[in-house]
């Protein structure tokens, strides 16, 4: 898809085209940025006397969780031992990864350590607990975020659908936010997830196929369609101050008019991921072993349970 991709690269979010990618070719189409972001229930963090925009690091999220469990019922946040995608995301936006470029596990770096160890470290806090049903797609964690159960959550833009089908009574009470940063200056965000759309071998109509592909997936009619039917971040950034796409719709109904101020601030805080043969296998070991030892189970400290995931993958490579 090179011919049609390289013209507009300098439009897009970059850092997708790369997860499709290979030796320089381009076969797979993104359909979102998956910019990942902070969700904050406004109504608690007022209660608690907590200012969303103050919180630029997560040691400023800390200190507001405290606040939260001082002055409410909510806990500021949850853990997922059962789905590794959030963590990942504080993986990625120290620029690390849990793959290098040459596909090998690299599970145990220091900044992956830190980032499980934070979380661990929010829970025996008080601040964090493990969300029920372990993952953020659980009916339980719907259930109990919908109540109220916790201030914030992270995950990428199109998890904004999740809310408004599961959790209706959180309507005009969410807001949309950066990452907190591991440091001042650093990484707001992380691209999680995705949909590649690709022309198959089999075809045998490549050039219309191609040709198709390219409107669907790199035009800007296409890219607007991507957020005003499907609600996903367009990884065109150029159509994001289009009047279609800042037309009001049940995603600005239900978190503000700011979605878009928010990408804009972060687009270029969006590191490409490594995916490779041993993606399935990493993602197993994390979620069936790793994050429950530490997170649910506590018998284990981050760098041990990091360590151990590493060798597992390594012994079936």
């Amino acid at each position: 898809m090179n011919e049609y991709v390289e013209p507009e690269l300098e439009n897009f979010v970059e850092s997708r085209f790369d997860i499709y990618a290979k030796d320089g070719d381009y076969y797979g189409m993104p359909t979102h940025v998956g910019a990942s972001v902070m969700y904050y229930n406004k109504e608690i963090l007022d209660a608690a006397g907590v200012d969303p925009d103050s919180i630029q690091t997560w040691d400023d999220f800390r200190e507001a969780g405290k606040l939260v469990v001082e002055n409410t019922e909510a806990k500021m946040f949850t853990s997922f031992p059962g789905d590794y995608l959030p963590y990942f995301q504080m993986v990625s936006q120290q620029d690390s990864d849990l793959i290098d470029e040459d596909g090998n596990a690299t599970i145990n770096r220091e900044e992956n350590v830190r980032a499980l160890q934070l979380l661990k470290d929010m829970q025996d806090e008080g601040i964090a607990e493990v969300a029920p049903g372990g993952a953020p797609h659980a009916e339980e964690y719907y259930s109990y975020m919908n109540a109220g159960g916790a201030a914030a959550v992270s995950m990428p833009i199109w998890y904004m659908g999740r809310f408004i089908d599961y959790m209706p009574d959180l309507k005009e009470k969410m807001i949309v936010r950066p990452m907190p940063a591991f440091e001042e200056g650093g990484n707001r965000s992380a691209g999680m997830g995705g949909t590649g759309t690709v022309v198959t071998n089999q075809t045998e109509h490549p050039d219309l196929a191609k040709e198709f592909l390219a409107f669907a997936k790199l035009s800007k009619e296409g890219n607007i369609k991507l957020w005003t039917v499907l609600g996903f971040d367009p990884p065109r950034h150029d159509v994001w101050d289009d009047p279609l796409v800042l037309e009001s719709n049940k995603f600005f109904e239900y978190f503000g008019d700011d979605i878009f101020d928010i990408l804009t601030e972060i687009k270029d805080e969006v590191n490409a991921i490594n995916v490779r043969d041993i993606t399935p296998d990493v993602a197993h070991e994390l979620n069936t072993t790793a994050l429950n030892a530490v997170l649910r189970d506590g018998e284990i400290s981050a760098e041990e349970a990091l360590n151990n995931a590493q060798e597992a993958v390594e012994a079936n490579q």
